[in-house]
C-alpha cells in the first residue's frame, strides 16, 4: 500500500513537472549527507535515518520513561542538525546532557502525570508526532513560493507513510516500523548506490 502511495505520488509530480505549472519545487543540495559518496548516501537515507526518525515519531506512541526520554534525544537532535545545522559531535553532546538531565529529574509523579497525559491525549499525541515527522522533509526542497503552494502534495507521501509507520508501530511493535521504514527509504535510495 505505501509503495502504491509513492507510485501516484511520483506519477502526479511528474506529470506537475512536465505540464510545469509554477515551477514545481527543486530537491534541496544543501544537505551534508550531499556531499558523501553514493554506498554512504544510501547508508544513511536508507538505514540510519528511518531508525533516527522511528525511534523519535514512533516509540514514544506508547509511554514509558526510556521511549520519551529516545523521543526527546530525537527531536533534539532532528531540531540541532536541521535547524541549527550543528556538528554531529555537538549535537550527541546536547543529546547526552538532554538524556541524563531527563534521567534525573523524571521521578514517578512526574512520570505518572505524563503517562495520563498521554493515555487522555492519545490522538493529540498520534497526531502531533504524524505532524512532527512529515513537517521536516519539507525542508528537502528549495525554499521558494512554488514550494510553499506545493505543500500538501509535498508533504502528503510522508504524512501517509507516517500514518503506516504509526499503524504498525501500534500493532506490533517499534522492530516492524523501523523494517517497513528502511524497506520504504531503501527502495527509493537504491540509485544512490550507482553514483561516483
Amino acid at each position: 500500500m505505501l509503495i502504491l502511495f509513492k507510485i501516484i505520488y511520483f506519477t502526479s509530480t511528474f506529470l506537475i513537472k512536465t505540464i510545469d505549472l509554477n515551477n514545481f519545487p527543486v530537491v534541496s543540495k544543501d544537505f551534508e549527507v550531499d556531499t558523501l559518496s553514493g554506498i554512504y548516501q544510501f547508508l544513511i537515507l536508507a538505514f540510519i535515518t528511518p531508525i533516527i526518525e522511528e525511534l523519535t515519531f514512533r516509540l514514544g506512541l506508547r509511554f514509558t520513561k526510556f521511549n520519551f526520554i529516545v523521543m526527546i534525544c530525537g527531536f533534539t537532535y532532528i531540531i540541532s542538525k536541521l535547524i541549527f545545522q550543528l556538528h554531529w559531535s555537538y549535537t550527541l553532546i546536547i543529546i547526552a546532557f538532554i538524556a541524563i538531565i531527563l534521567t534525573v529529574i523524571l521521578k514517578q509523579q512526574l512520570l505518572e502525570r505524563l503517562a495520563s497525559f498521554w493515555e487522555n491525549n492519545r490522538l493529540f499525541v498520534f497526531y502531533f508526532l504524524l505532524v512532527s515527522f512529515s513537517t521536516p522533509h519539507i525542508l528537502n526542497y528549495e525554499m521558494s513560493i512554488a514550494t510553499l503552494l506545493y505543500l500538501p502534495l509535498l508533504m502528503l507521501p510522508h504524512f501517509l507513510a507516517g500514518l503506516v509507520f504509526s499503524y504498525a508501530r501500534l500493532k506490533s511493535g517499534i522492530v516492524l516500523s523501523i523494517s517497513l521504514h528502511i524497506l520504504n527509504n531503501g527502495l527509493f535510495t537504491i540509485p544512490l548506490l550507482f553514483l561516483d
